[in-house]
This record gives C-alpha cells, structure tokens and sequence, in this order.
C-alpha cells in the first residue's frame, strides 16, 4: 500500500497539533474547553500541510517557523468554520455537534472570535511579514460569503458566480498558506507566484468536489448530512449545473428557490440532481483543475515534498470525504 501524502511531514504534523492545543489555552477552563472541542474534531490538515511542503520544498531547514504558521492558519480556518456554523443555524461539522449547538451560540461567537485572535498572534510571533497573506485571505473570505448570501435561493446564479464565490471563500486561504510557507522558506517572487497558483487552483477543487459531496456523499464518511447546502440555499456547483438540465432542471429549479424546502423537497432535488450528468461535470472541472495546479510544480526541484504536492491533486479530486 502506498504511503499517505503526508507521510513526510508527519512528525512535523504532530508538533503541529501540540502548538494548536497549547496556544487556545486562556484563563477561562470552559473557554479553552469550547476551542478543543473545535480543534479536537480533527479535519483534514490541508492548509497547515501545504504551508509545511511549500516551506521543504523551497529548502527551508528550521521546522517551527512553518509549524507555527501552519498552526495559525489551521486555527483561523477553524474559527471561520465556528462562525460559518452560527451564521447558516449547522447542526454538525466533522461528524459531531457543531459548537453552538453543543455549548450556547453567544459562546460560540467569542470561542470563534478568541480563535481568530491566537491564530493572528501565532502568525505574527513566527513571521510578521507574511501576515498581510492571511490578511488578504480572510477578507476575500469575508466577502466571498457576502456574495454566496446574495446569491441564496436564486436560480439565476451562474457558474461564474460560483467560481468566484470559492475562489475567495476556499481558494484564497489555500493560496495564503502556501505561499506563507515558501515565502518564510526565501523562495523568489517566481516560485510565489507559482506555488500561489497551485494553492489557488487545488482549492477550487477541493470545494467543487466538496459541494458534489454534499450530494453523493456517505454522511459517516462526510461527517455531514447530505443535501446540507441545498436546504440552506446556497448556490452550488452541481446544483447550478443541474438547473441548466433540459428535462429536470425546472424541477431542481423550483426546489432550489424555495425559501424554506421540506426534507422531502430536499430528497427529491437529490436524487433529481444524481440523474442530471452534474456531478460528472462537477468532478471533470475539478480532474482539470488538479492537473492544471500540478504543472505549477514544475518550478520546484525534485524532493519528496513535491511529490507529496502530487499526491494532495490526486487526493482532493478522488476523495470520499
């Protein structure tokens, strides 16, 4: 069996996840209870991962300098989830309650807004330089959810619409990370601009087969109920292509702009959209995707955190979860 991606970084992961445990410790027992109990869901580790290979594979050699960014960026990421949750009423993430419904929403908000200000401190004490990175991707962040909202229940979202949507609200923090990590590493503004690109374009990826799942999806697998986002009306990619069908898609359609849809709305828009060829587009554009973000590595030298890059397209485009 061949070696997960991560493989190389492993120990380096580890250390990692001692830095996020050690850093949301406060004054307040329940206060740090509420941030482990975020951090302690696990998650995949993309973005602090591909901050640590940018950083190897541009020659850097000191370890804790990419720990502790990839530690603050993880930690932002997860307080953007704890917001995301309170602002769409989520009843779970990561195969558990979703912190506001597991403590109290008015406790969720400050976890939230405590997370983001040890996720900034990380960042600032390890690099200060590289700040205006997460900076830049948090505000992309913030605006990409501005325009999901007004994008909510309308059938007239297109898949421009949605592709700029993920490119600030998943893409940008993927770029962020990434480039963090070379940039600490002395990488020159080529291999940035590069390594940026790949960031930006396995990010997309990761959120188009991410929204698929959302339809395809096993629950004890996605740690999520399916159908999540169309019930909440966000303007998905599947659903978007689904719509565009010339047989069901005035059905999905009528589904997809109801205010409040039943769950056997929901259902029947799910197994609408299954018969629509969605989702083998949606997984198309991510396959395109992952291969156009590996020829961005063709400016690293060969290691096996190039290889690693390699095998993270593979990975966001083939997984089932």
């Amino acid at each position: 069996m061949a070696e997960p991606w991560h493989s190389c970084i492993t120990q380096e992961l580890e250390q990692l996840e001692a830095l996020m445990d050690r850093s949301l410790d406060s004054e307040n027992p329940e206060l740090s209870e509420m941030c482990r109990y975020v951090i302690g869901a696990g998650g995949k580790r993309l973005r602090p991962s591909m901050c640590l290979l940018a950083y190897f594979a541009c020659g850097g050699k000191d370890a804790s300098i990419p720990i502790s960014i990839g530690a603050g960026f993880e930690i932002i990421h997860s307080a953007t989830l704890v917001h995301d949750d309170i602002n769409d009423q989520g009843e779970v993430r990561r195969g558990r309650k979703a912190l506001h419904r597991q403590y109290a929403t008015s406790k969720a908000i400050i976890a939230g807004d405590f997370m983001f200000a040890m996720g900034f401190k990380l960042l600032a004490d390890a690099a200060p330089h590289i700040v205006n990175y997460i900076v830049d991707a948090s505000a992309a962040m913030g605006a990409g959810e501005f325009v999901q909202k007004d994008f909510e229940h309308r059938s007239s979202v297109t898949e421009g619409d949605y592709l700029r949507i993920i490119d600030h609200k998943t893409a940008k923090l993927f770029e962020a990370s990434i480039k963090s990590g070379a940039a600490v590493a002395g990488a020159d503004v080529e291999v940035l601009e590069s390594l940026g690109q790949f960031g930006q374009a396995i990010g997309s990826a990761f959120q188009i087969v991410d929204d698929a799942l959302d339809v395809t999806g096993d629950p004890h697998q996605t740690g999520k109920a399916i159908g999540t986002d169309l019930i909440e009306g966000k303007p998905t990619l599947p659903v978007i292509y689904a719509m565009q069908d010339p047989k069901l898609g005035d059905e999905i359609r009528a589904i997809f702009e109801t205010e409040q849809p039943t769950e056997d709305d929901v259902v029947k828009a799910l197994g609408l959209i299954q018969r629509t060829d969605a989702i083998q587009r949606c997984l198309s554009l991510a396959d395109g995707m992952a291969h156009d973000a590996v020829a961005c590595l063709d400016i690293l030298p060969d290691s096996v955190y190039k290889s690693a890059f390699v095998d993270v397209a593979d990975y966001v485009i083939r997984r089932t979860r």
